[in-house]
């Protein structure tokens, strides 16, 4: 305090530093805190498109490797081979017309495949092709082949070898052809029919596919609104990563860099599962993350450029840094000014001041995207700055005096002389369209914020602030877009995992908002309710698909793991931000009004009211929907039942709402004749 006494224009300015050295640090600090949360948001959107691209991977995989293993446990196929590898009771024309019988059978699997074989044919009869169906004898000897395939066996040799010692199926990794297109496949033992007779290998089958055709459709995007979006299988080669799907530009298939270089896919490949921010083999700066493809030397690589990513976040940041550095500027500015008049004892000293604060009010109204106008008490004009000039092609002192309607028009005048808006602190703010000039489009969206004055010169004036929205607007209905085109990949995913009950989130959708426009819910509660029942069956992505697929009854210990699909589905939907409780929605699904429900066992009041009709809905669509295992049950039986047990498991009055709408719904007749494969509802 002494000092501050003795020394008032030193201490003054010491406090001063201090304000804004720590006004400064406070700045940088929250822009970097924004920033941070825009890459979390990334993270978690990579994160879950790459586990989405690599559950359609191996699917895809999957469904070779099964078609392969029909065509190897074929009994034909396995008796043709035993009898040609007997060297006791091998006869030949038993042989040959068994040959026949397996070339048919060759041709059919192929055709499954996508091959074209009508004419399939014993090796040396057609031109090589680069892909195909084989068989081999034990020793890897070419029985028989599909249409033109090679008979260069070297690129198989190691595979065929393993396969007929081990007995175990083995992959044919991505490799060049001879002709440079790229190839994959499968090498299946074939056994005796009666496997216990030998365990040893008495063949093998060999297909070899064209991943253009299947695997490399998997990795493109056909759902999101992004245009650097990219997807990239690769695996390790010796001290090098090899990329095996297609890159962009001038990069070729099967491009080699370094294990160790300093870009993005190695490090995604060294930390698998984490988040990676730096520069591709492009040299372009990207957000990416990685996954493992199960039974293969792959991975997946999800990234994006960062600068479309971040686009709206780095214009985010620049308008915080721009404002909150100005508010500070200005703040500081202010200081000196109320320091210097209250120190000064010379008015000039003190009419100095005066015109820099104005001229640098006038600088910063002049130099911001803001409309700013004050208006007197008969709507005159006081003052305009420079972006409202621009507009009407004024200069801003040629505005002064006029008449608010003459400038602007009578509409937007009207407009601005009667707004409805929220009241805060004597101000009023809202958002209004409003015809201002010559922009596109012609009728722009701005905030527009009002305070009348009470103090000083222009009292009682009113002062208007005008903030274009339309750039936000345009940015929050790409948001959305990206948002729904996730939504339909997640509903895709299921379906992938579970073809069996193909449409049951969507039929299921649709009879759950019927309910709640029966039950007159508001439209944020209807948004979280048509969202949860979209999302509802996302956790079976992680419960085995034999399972999800299985014809016969499930077992006691299945029937619980099938439950764990709801904790699934809480567990990686908490993570995303939702208008509304969508993951409680989803979380009390499945329990009932008597407690007997799972996984929590809540009762009545204790059960969301958006729950009880997602639960209703499910349980409509499940029975009078088709399955390959039975027939859908007609709607009226399907609403005696649950009618009878409304009260215990299901709410009346969402019943009673059904009953009403099904009256009227004559297309939901049609899901019982529409009969897919069996699946869990």
């Amino acid at each position: 305090m002494k000092m501050i006494k003795q020394f008032p224009a030193r201490s003054g300015l010491l406090l001063l530093l201090v304000f804004f050295v720590v006004s400064i640090w406070l700045v940088f600090e929250y822009v970097d805190t924004e920033r941070q949360r825009d890459l979390a948001g990334w993270q978690s959107r990579l994160g879950m498109l790459v586990d989405l691209r690599r559950s359609a991977v191996e699917n895809e995989l999957h469904t070779r490797r099964e078609l392969l293993r029909e065509f190897a446990e074929n009994p034909s196929l396995q008796l043709y081979l035993a009898q040609y590898s007997s060297t006791q009771n091998r006869d030949d024309m038993i042989l040959a017309a068994q040959l026949s019988h397996v070339r048919n059978l060759l041709a059919a699997t192929g055709e499954r495949f996508g091959f074209d074989l009508r004419h399939a044919g014993s090796v040396n009869l057609e031109p090589v092709s680069e892909y195909g169906i084989a068989v081999t004898d034990a020793d890897g000897k070419l029985l028989v082949a599909s249409k033109g395939f090679s008979q260069n066996m070297a690129a198989l040799g190691a595979p065929v070898s393993q396969v007929l010692q081990n007995g175990v199926m083995n992959p044919v990794d991505l490799f060049a052809g001879e002709s440079g297109n790229p190839v994959y496949g499968f090498v299946m033992p074939v056994f005796h029919v009666q496997r216990m007779q030998s365990r040893q290998a008495i063949g093998a089958v060999i297909v070899l596919l064209d991943p253009r055709q299947g695997l490399f459709r998997q990795l493109e995007n056909n759902h999101l609104d992004t245009a650097s979006d990219e997807t990239l299988l690769l695996r390790r080669h010796e001290n090098n990563l090899l990329f095996i799907s297609p890159l962009q530009k001038d990069f070729a298939l099967f491009y080699q860099l370094a294990a160790g270089a300093q870009l993005a896919e190695a490090s995604s490949l060294q930390q698998t599962g984490a988040f990676i921010h730096g520069t591709d083999y492009r040299g372009h700066e990207v957000l990416a993350t990685a996954r493992a493809v199960s039974n293969t030397s792959w991975f997946i690589v999800q990234k994006i450029d960062a600068a479309e990513a971040l686009a709206e976040s780095d214009q985010h940041q620049r308008f915080l840094l721009t404002s909150l550095l100005l508010l500070t500027g200005l703040i500081s500015a202010s200081f000196i000014a109320i320091w210097h008049h209250g120190t000064s004892v010379r008015l000039q000293h003190l009419t100095a001041s005066l015109e820099a604060q104005t001229a640098l009010l006038n600088a910063v109204s002049d130099n911001i995207h803001e409309i700013i106008f004050l208006l007197d008490e008969k709507y005159h004009f006081i003052f305009v700055n420079l972006s409202l000039a621009k507009i009407l092609s004024i200069a801003p002192a040629d505005a002064a005096g006029k008449n608010l309607a003459s400038v602007l028009g009578p509409d937007i005048a009207g407009k601005l002389q009667n707004l409805q808006c929220n009241h805060d602190r004597g101000s009023e703010r809202c958002v209004v369209n409003l015809p201002l000039g010559n922009s596109k489009p012609a009728t722009s969206t701005y905030h527009v914020s009002s305070v009348v004055l009470s103090q000083g010169p222009y009292q009682n004036a009113t002062l208007f602030v005008l903030h274009d929205l339309s750039e936000l607007k345009a940015a929050e209905e790409k948001r959305d877009r990206l948002a729904q085109g996730i939504i339909g990949t997640l509903v895709k995913a299921v379906d992938l995992h579970d073809p069996f009950c193909v449409d049951h989130s969507a039929r299921t959708r649709e009879v759950a908002m019927c309910i709640a426009s029966e039950l007159h819910l508001d439209r944020s509660r209807c948004e979280a309710l048509d969202m949860a029942a979209l999302l509802a069956n996302i956790g079976k992505l992680f419960l085995p698909r034999e399972m999800l697929t299985k014809m016969d009854a499930l077992s006691d210990a299945e029937n619980e793991l099938l439950k764990k699909h709801i904790d699934y589905a809480v567990d990686i939907l908490r993570q995303l931000e939702f208008e509304g409780p969508v993951v409680e929605i989803i979380a009390q699904k499945n329990e009932c009004l008597d407690g007997s429900g799972y996984p929590q066992g809540l009762r009545a009041d204790a059960i969301l009211v958006e729950s009880r009709i997602l639960a209703v809905a499910n349980a409509f669509v499940a029975m009078a929907s088709a399955r390959a295992y039975r027939e859908g049950r007609p709607i009226k039986e399907v609403l005696d039942i649950l009618l009878q047990q409304s009260g215990q498991r299901y709410d009346r009055h969402v019943v009673a709402a059904l009953f009403h709408i099904a009256e009227n719904k004559t297309d939901w007749r049609n899901w019982q004749a529409a009969k897919p494969l069996a699946g869990r509802d």
